[in-house]
């Protein structure tokens, strides 16, 4: 699989699709790579060339030393987009891939065209749970937080039929770097950008997951409510990876949006 060293990491990255399409670029979660995104490549792959990358500390890209910023995780994301001369592209982010999706609106907008920003918080709140993650990952290794992330990303419905997801999940985050992770909670808990989303002038769908605690349905109004004419569409029954659990609706509302046929 190929990499790009920029920004000081080496991401690993994929394309599926045809050159002569236009870009859709994907950014993952915290704790997961780009397998995430695997069952919605038919799809996206029907229209758009698809970029899948894997932040620093997941699935094969580099561990920096050190507590990493969104500063550091968003110009990973705009590095490889000038290594790769795009241009422009549409975006789609999930939890930390969408906050990434919206650093990239506020430094970076003339690269962004549409922006699909999922199951994310402009604003994570209190720093004493991230905190106390690093530091059970530092005591215990990834194992430590394996079951607490199944039950944080899938909700209680789709964990009781036993779905493919299930061992995905638990699959990707035992693959992360326990250090590179740990780098990458820091920059979630530091993130504060719901003052500056005012300043956001692309167009914006965020997606929710109705039972999703990770990031609830209430931060996805907070940041629908600052993005001048963002819309809101909620997936009904979805926790965080709301792209797993029902990815053909999911990729239905990300195609109807990038194709201008509504919110989905």
């Amino acid at each position: 699989m190929p990499s790009a060293t920029v920004n000081g990491a080496k991401l690993v990255y994929q394309w599926d699709g045809e050159a002569t399409k236009p870009v859709l670029v994907l950014s993952n979660s915290l704790t997961t790579d780009m397998r995430m995104w695997e069952p919605m490549i038919p799809a996206f792959t029907e229209h758009f060339r698809v970029l899948r990358y894997n932040n620093r500390g997941h699935g094969g890209s580099s561990s920096p030393a050190g507590e990493y910023s969104l500063d550091d995780i968003a110009g990973d994301a705009l590095g490889l987009f000038n290594h790769l001369d795009i241009s422009s592209a549409q975006f789609c982010g999930l939890s930390m891939g969408g906050m990434v999706g919206m650093w990239l609106g506020l430094h970076a907008r003339e690269r962004l065209k549409k922006l699909v920003i999922c199951n994310t918080s402009s604003d994570v709140g209190s720093p004493e749970p991230w905190t106390a993650r690093i530091g059970a990952i530092k005591e215990g290794g990834m194992a430590a937080i394996a079951e607490a992330g199944v039950e944080r990303f899938l909700s209680e419905e789709y964990r009781s039929t036993g779905g493919s997801a299930v061992e995905m999940v638990r699959d990707m985050l035992m693959d992360c770097d326990a250090e590179g992770y740990c780098g990458c909670i820091a920059a979630v808990r530091d993130m504060s950008l719901t003052d500056q989303l005012d300043q956001i002038s692309n167009d914006v769908l965020v997606i929710a997951g109705e039972v999703d605690l990770a990031t609830p349905v209430s931060h996805s109004e907070i940041i629908v409510d600052r993005i001048p004419r963002a819309k809101l569409k909620v997936i009904p029954g979805v926790s965080h990876l709301s792209c797993a659990e029902k990815p053909q609706e999911f990729s239905r509302i990300v195609l109807d949006y990038l194709q201008g046929k509504g919110a989905g």
